[in-house]
């Protein structure tokens, strides 16, 4: 697998494993051993997708609830 960011080249396994990103997805979150760059990985495929920052939700996010806070708050 190569790091989006650093370009590091190594086995899967030498990318610190973060956790699932979702349990009804192949994606995981791995974070890159030499810049420490957080990567959106295709577990079956064995590549990093993207690179993810703070917040970020490349996945999509699960609960539903997106922007129900800003709504009640504005009534």
């Amino acid at each position: 697998m190569k790091c989006t960011g650093c370009g590091y080249e190594a086995a899967v396994a030498k990318f610190r494993y973060l956790y699932n990103a979702r349990v009804d997805s192949s994606i995981s979150l791995r974070q890159c051993p030499k810049c420490e760059e957080w990567l959106g990985v295709d577990e079956l495929k064995g590549e990093a997708v993207q690179s993810v920052n703070p917040g970020e939700a490349p996945w999509g996010k699960s609960a539903g609830i997106e922007g129900r806070t800003d709504a009640a708050t504005a009534k």
